[in-house]
């Protein structure tokens, strides 16, 4: 049997790895999409107005446009800062992030749910990618193809990073929390065009 090959494998679907592959198939690249999904990524989904248009971000995907961002400091003083351009549209990162992998796929990359697994190199140096596939109806042998190229858009604690990048465990990290919480109805103070 034949191994799978592809111009490039992008491991990790979310806004860059998504983007990514749907930049690369628009310019008649084969390209195989991995994808583990199944996790809200903590972040403030804030996108500037200039990302929306380079990135053609439907405006039915924001759920609302920050004009001002409040900065409150721990004794509770606050400092609201005017946003440059006019707002910053804010997305649900679940729905966000799945728009971008699916119009990735419609304009033609493979998108399989898997989990990544190694890198490995070929005699003649190509990549080799190896995955498991994580779909409900996959029978989750592990699979591998070739690629000229991989891209390692899998986050902050990167496995690609780790498995190809010497001295990588020494990388230094911030993590996050993340909460979406409704805004009281009627509370004087909420202002629906500020970002808190």
């Amino acid at each position: 049997m034949q191994t799978q090959e592809y111009d490039v494998v992008v491991v990790g679907g979310g806004p860059a790895g998504a983007t990514a592959a749907d930049d690369l198939v628009q310019e008649g690249r084969t390209v195989l999409l991995l994808d583990r999904q199944g996790r809200t990524k903590p972040c403030g989904g804030a996108i500037p107005p200039r990302l929306i248009k380079d990135f053609h971000i439907p405006d039915h995907l924001l759920v609302a446009k920050a004009r001002c961002a409040r900065m409150i400091s721990p004794k509770d003083n606050k400092v609201d800062i005017p946003i440059e351009d006019g707002f910053v549209g804010m997305v649900n990162r679940d729905e966000f992030d799945e728009w971008l992998r699916a119009r990735a796929e419609t304009h033609g990359a493979q998108r399989v749910r898997a989990v990544f697994d190694k890198i490995t190199e070929d005699a003649d140096g190509t990549a080799r990618v190896h995955y498991t596939p994580a779909g409900k109806n996959e029978d989750h042998a592990p699979i591998s193809v070739r690629a000229r190229y991989v891209i390692g858009a899998d986050g902050a604690k990167s496995e690609v990073a780790r498995q190809t990048i010497e001295g990588y465990e020494k990388t230094k990290y911030v993590f996050a929390y993340h909460e979406i919480v409704r805004a009281p109805q009627g509370d004087p103070s909420h202002d629906p065009d500020r970002c808190d």
